[in-house]
């Protein structure tokens, strides 16, 4: 089987998936589009990933010669984008938003993210993957300690994430059996697997998922509000 185009395919399945959200979450797609716009440049993380962590096949061999490819950015757009937007659409029936006037944005979560996975790497950069994971974490916590009232979207959202990221793993190996193998650095994972996906790569999608499930609302400024279901409100 010629797998040259496997990462390319994997790729476009999570494109699909994205373009799906935009579809049903239809009040959701000014956020959905934040989402991919925001996330694809840390497509050029690719550069701290390959070949400690795998070194996949790409479009005109780009990651193996550059350490990041076209494929790479499509997907870094395609995560943000439904990561950012799932946890509403899986609670669509009981969230609605209300936008006023803009406010003052605070970053605080997002450095520390940036400022730990700085330090991590200078500390054991051989294990980028769980430096990314932890950093993400971190950051996660974070956010929920600032704005406690966004807790059941990240939990949903992260959760909700986890398993879509899961089943498109899993189809992509369904696909294509040998991809773990053939370009994962195997001696650097733990060896746990999902029926087939590394746990890394599901810690990575659970700890993505709880920040970007609540970073748009976080930034502008959005709080839940139970009374006669959630909703969103300007704070």
């Amino acid at each position: 089987m010629n797998y040259h185009f496997s990462y390319l395919v994997g790729t476009l399945l999570f494109v699909v998936a994205w373009m799906l959200c935009l579809l049903l979450g239809t009040r959701y797609r000014r956020q959905s589009l934040w989402g991919s716009v925001v996330s694809a440049p840390f497509a050029l993380t690719s550069i701290l990933f390959i070949p400690q962590y795998w070194t996949p096949p790409s479009l005109f061999n780009l990651d193996a010669r550059y350490k990041v490819g076209m494929e790479d950015f499509l997907w870094a757009a395609a995560v943000g984008g439904i990561a950012s937007v799932i946890g509403e659409i899986a609670l669509e029936e009981r969230l609605t938003r209300s936008r006023q006037e803009k406010r003052k944005r605070h970053y605080a979560p997002f450095l520390v993210l940036g400022i730990l996975l700085v330090v991590l790497q200078l500390w054991h950069p051989g294990k980028t993957i769980y430096n990314m994971i932890a950093a993400l974490s971190v950051c996660a916590l974070v956010l929920l300690l600032l704005r406690p009232d966004l807790c059941w979207l990240q939990a949903i959202g992260a959760v909700t994430f986890t398993v879509l990221y899961w089943m498109l793993f899993e189809l992509l190996l369904r696909l294509y059996p040998n991809f773990i193998p053939q370009f994962y650095t195997i001696k650097n994972l733990l060896g746990i697997y999902v029926l087939g996906v590394p746990i890394e790569e599901l810690l990575f999608a659970a700890s993505g998922g709880a920040v970007w499930s609540v970073a748009y609302e976080y930034l502008q400024g959005y709080r839940l509000r139970t009374s006669g279901g959630f909703r969103f409100e300007h704070v």
